[in-house]
This record gives C-alpha cells, sequence and structure tokens, in this order.
C-alpha cells in the first residue's frame, strides 16, 4: 500500500477508540486504529508536533520524501496518559512505517546491503538502486534552509524506501548557507549547488498561503508556541529567494 502523503490524511485524528502498546526501543507509543492503521506517538508535546508537522509538510511540498502525520489530543483513558498523567494532550500522531530489518525477503540482494559503499563512493547516491537517496544529502541542506538544529533523521521501510523522519528540530533559528553548514559542498560542490539551487527555486514559489496551510492547527487544539514557525519558515522562503538572486 502506498504511504500517504500529508495532504491525504485528516490535519487531526480521533483517538477514542485506538488501542495503545508502546515500542520497546525508545519509549514511544504506537496507537492501533479499528482499522487497522498504526499511528507512531512520541508524546513530546504540541510545540514540536507544529514543528514535526510543519517542516515534513514543506519538505513534501519540495519533492522530499517524508514521513507524514495528523494532530492528536490524547484520550484520559489512553495509555500515554495512564502511564504519563500529566503529560501534554496536545501531542502528533505520524503514520507508522514498517521498518527494514534483516529479515529481508531479498535475501543477498537486498538494495540496502551496500548502501554504505555506495554512499561513500556514489556523488549524492546516484548510484543507488533505491531512487530516492538523494535526499539524504536533501535533508541536510533543508536543515540550514530551515534554521535546525540538528538535521532530520533516515528511516528505510521494508520496501527499500527511504523516508526522511524527526523533522521536530527544523525551525529553531534562521536560515544559515549551506555552502558553510554542509559538508556536501565540501565532497561535491557543482552537484550540491545545483541541488541546493533546484531546492530554493521551489521554495521561492511558496505563498502566504502555502505556509498559512503548513502550520495550520485545529480549532481547538493548543501549541505551547515558543516562537513563531510560519515567521521562520517566512524567513526560509525570503532566504530562498536572495540565495537563488545571489549564486544562480
Amino acid at each position: 500500500m502506498r504511504y500517504p502523503k500529508i495532504v491525504e490524511l485528516p490535519l487531526q485524528v480521533d483517538a477514542t477508540n485506538w488501542t495503545w502498546s508502546k515500542t520497546e526501543d525508545n519509549g514511544f507509543y504506537i496507537g492501533h486504529e479499528t482499522n487497522g492503521t498504526n499511528w507512531l506517538v512520541k508524546c513530546r508535546g504540541s510545540f514540536y508536533a507544529l514543528r514535526e508537522r510543519a517542516a515534513a509538510y514543506l519538505m513534501q511540498a519540495v519533492g522530499i520524501n517524508t514521513q507524514s502525520s495528523s494532530f492528536l489530543v490524547l484520550p484520559n483513558n489512553s495509555l500515554p496518559v495512564l502511564e504519563k498523567p500529566n503529560i501534554e494532550r496536545y501531542q502528533l500522531a505520524i503514520l507508522y512505517i514498517d521498518e527494514h530489518n534483516g529479515d529481508c525477503v531479498a535475501g543477498d540482494s537486498c538494495p540496502l546491503n551496500n548502501i554504505n559503499e555506495q554512499f561513500n563512493k556514489a556523488p549524492f547516491l546516484k548510484a543507488c538502486s533505491i531512487s530516492n537517496m538523494i535526499d539524504w544529502v536533501k535533508l541536510e541542506v533543508m536543515a540550514c534552509l530551515c534554521g535546525a538544529n540538528e538535521p532530520s533523521g533516515r528511516l528505510f521501510s521494508k520496501d527499500h524506501t527511504m523516508f526522511v523522519i524527526d523533522n521536530e528540530q527544523m525551525f529553531s533559528t534562521r536560515p544559515s548557507n549551506p555552502i558553510g553548514c554542509t559538508s556536501w559542498f565540501e565532497e561535491e560542490y557543482d552537484a550540491t549547488m545545483k541541488l541546493t539551487l533546484d531546492l530554493c527555486e521551489k521554495l521561492s514559489k511558496m505563498t502566504k498561503q502555502d505556509i498559512n496551510i503548513f502550520t495550520t492547527i485545529p480549532d481547538g487544539y493548543i501549541v505551547n508556541e515558543q516562537w513563531s514557525i510560519a515567521e521562520l519558515m517566512t524567513l526560509t522562503v525570503q532566504y530562498a529567494k536572495d540565495f537563488l538572486q545571489q549564486y544562480r
């Protein structure tokens, strides 16, 4: 089944009838809908929820394959609340991705077996059989353009698709020049510049209405917003325009 984009998901999901389980490795929660749909809930609060969803929405708009999510208000009888009664109720539900593991049905022909070797040798992973591996580079460029504390992460699904994940560190501060803040320019300047200009071209076309859509919250959903994500996203769009003017 194709993984949906954010634009295809509801702005907020209703967890009233969900059952819950807990991940073993990091203590996150998984909400299970009666129809079999699963949602990852990190319980990092409303501000991170807004940043994660807004950043992922923006990335998808410029062609980066990233996780999709909806806002969520935790019911009082949900496992996260039962375990942590003082937890913030306003959270984010990330549409669950079945992660690739060591029991790949492809066996020795699994395309992930030689990722590290290809990553070190192939300019921007162009030789890799995974079509969207170039997003590995894009996410680091976007971290600079979106003023992130650190780049987003990566996850490989069971069907060998790479997803950009953990976008909640985006929009921490003003944009910075990717030429000086990512090592990809040191590895392959011309190719990285071409990629960055392409991203800036797409970002520069984002309108105020787009930014409003990316940062929309549901009625009744309360965000403990420590600073304006919409304002920082506006700075990202302006920075992209200025970068194009200077380097194109």
